[in-house]
Formats: structure tokens, sequence, C-alpha cells
């Protein structure tokens, strides 16, 4: 049987809310976030001999138990009772790791639907969900609208049907941000300010270029406390970019947001050549 494939698509969160650790070593969060368009492409391929296996272009990423899109697989099985089903999963990444994009939680995401179809499962959307919830944090949110708002640890989402058209420009710092020491940092700084909520923000907003001012990460303060390198990179994206350039998720990727694709081209050619960053232009999806 030929392999089934998709593109599993990056996120960055327009807001992020983060409140007090939870019992179960969680933090709440509201988060207003939006897919974009840099993809990573998933294929998975049917085994004979029930084997579960991965293989990956990035080397640098694991291809063992610890890959969510292999977790994916387990939680599936796990759900389903399904058994003596085996699988080749391929990752084709351009999304990197440890970078914000939810990269990861994207791949183990797109397993699902690929693997709810190829072994004729039948599941909804929301029980697929209900699944990834299990793996990660970040991976429900790829089952609902292209804009939506996170709460919780991530697992209620609310589906948002309206548009947000425009280009986001992602710098891509050769820095890998762990989610753990950007919220243990978050803890250790103290008092966090009163934020808007993702409506208030989406009502204020006439595009995507004039949303920029009202975006906010308050993970952002933490991440830049855990890598010095990285205050280095903010920086200087806050002077080139007059201070309109936001952090997503837990770091390391920065954005800003445009209307105009023109324009974005013009800022990403400048963070190119003056910073030496790596850059990607990717739409904002609907």
């Amino acid at each position: 049987m030929s392999p089934a494939s998709r593109q599993s698509p990056a996120k960055i969160n327009l807001t992020l809310c983060v409140g007090d650790a939870r019992p179960d070593g969680f933090h709440e969060i509201e988060s207003l976030v939006v897919r974009v368009g840099l993809y990573d492409t998933v294929s998975v391929t049917p085994r004979d001999d029930g084997r579960l296996t991965l293989s990956c272009n990035d080397t640098s990423i694991p291809c063992d138990e610890t890959n969510l899109a292999l977790l994916a697989v387990q939680q599936l099985i796990k759900a389903t009772g399904i058994r003596d089903r085996g699988v080749h999963i391929t990752l084709e990444k351009r999304i990197p790791a440890g970078a914000g994009l939810g990269g990861g939680s994207s791949n183990a995401a797109t397993v699902l639907m690929l693997l709810n179809e190829l072994w004729e499962i039948g599941l909804p959307a929301a029980k697929l969900a209900r699944i990834g919830a299990e793996i990660g944090s970040d991976v429900p949110l790829f089952f609902h609208t292209p804009l939506c708002v996170v709460r919780g640890r991530g697992e209620r989402v609310e589906d948002l049907n309206r548009a947000l058209t425009g280009w986001a420009v992602l710098i891509l710092p050769a820095i890998h941000s762990t989610t753990r020491d950007v919220y243990a940092a978050w803890d250790r700084l103290g008092s966090h300010p009163g934020r808007p909520s993702p409506n208030e923000v989406l009502n204020h907003a006439e595009s995507a270029e004039r949303m920029m001012p009202l975006l906010f990460n308050d993970l952002e303060p933490a991440a830049l406390a855990t890598n010095a390198n990285l205050i280095v990179v903010f920086d200087e994206l806050f002077r080139l970019s007059n201070g309109r350039v936001r952090m997503t998720g837990s770091g390391s990727t920065f954005f800003q947001l445009f209307d105009d694709r023109q324009q974005a081209d013009t800022f990403a050619q400048r963070v190119h050549d003056e910073l030496t960053l790596s850059v990607r232009i990717a739409s904002l999806e609907t």
C-alpha cells in the first residue's frame, strides 16, 4: 500500500496569558492562536510486521518513542483497542524544533488524522483532539479552526469562525528554547500584569498588521531570562521593527505581522542581511 501523506502546519501564539501553576504541574493559559503556512510533511506507510517506526530528514529530531508522532500512534492504539497494526512514519521537517511553533504537536495531530483514515477508524475530530490532549498540550488546537482560542493547559479550544489574513515574518534564531525551563523562569519572576482577552484584541484590530501593538506573550520575559543570546536577538529585532516584534510560545521564534506581502519581504530581507538570521515568510491560514 502506498504512503498516505498530509501537510502539518506550524502555529504562532498571538497572545499568551499565563496563570499560576495548577496541582497537576501545568499552568493555566489563555492564548489566541493562528496557524501559519510553514509546513512539515507527514507520511504513514502500513507495515506487515506490526512494528511502529519513524524516520526523519532532520538528524536532531529523535526517532524513538520520545517523538510525539510515535506517541500519537501508541495513544490511538490505546484508545481504540486496535492491535497488530504496524506503521512507518516519515517526517519531512521544515518547522524547527524548540522554536515555539508547535511542530511536534502538529506532527502528532497529523498522524492521528492520517491513521484515522488509513485504518478506517472513523473517529470524529473532537475525539481525536481528546486523544491528542494526552500527548501534548498543543496537539488539540490542530483539530480546530485556523484561528482559535486555547485555554486550560491547552485541552479547551474555542473555534473562531473569522478570517485573519496577512503574512507573518518568522525569525528563527539557532537557539533551542526548553519549555520547562521557560515556565520555571516565569514562576521565579513573580508578579504578572493583567491582560486583555483574545476577543478584546480581535475587536480592536482592523487587520493583522494593526494588531501587532496589542499582542503580548507572558513567557517572553521568562524566555529572555533563560538565554543571554536570545536577549541579543530580541534587542536587535526590537530595533529593526520599531518595537513591533513578538515571541511565539516559549520561544525561540519571533514574528512580525504584515498586511502586505511586499512589506513582509522587505522586512525579512533586512533581518537576514543585517542580523544573518534564518527567516521565513508564512501566510496566516484561514
